[in-house]
């Protein structure tokens, strides 16, 4: 494989629209780094899945992630 860069993508609570502008200014000339205003409206758990499929390691990401947005107002995930 070869050496390619990393990016990242910073995801804002929704309730920070101040705090994703400065941020997405402050990385405008980094290519590699994106800021995005988290998306979802309401909580994942209320979404209809099927029971069968094993999702334990997504949704324990997902738990962290939405833990960060609530306790820093920011997270920050490496893209794949």
């Amino acid at each position: 494989m070869g050496s390619m860069a990393k990016s990242y993508l910073f995801i804002v609570a929704r309730r920070e629209p101040r705090m994703f502008e400065t941020m997405k200014q402050s990385f405008a000339g980094h290519a590699q780094i994106e800021v995005i205003l988290d998306r979802r409206r309401r909580e994942r758990r209320w979404q209809i899945l099927p029971i069968n499929v094993n999702r334990r390691a997504g949704e324990r990401r997902l738990l962290e992630i939405e833990a960060l947005l609530r306790q820093l107002n920011w997270v920050v995930v490496e893209k794949r």
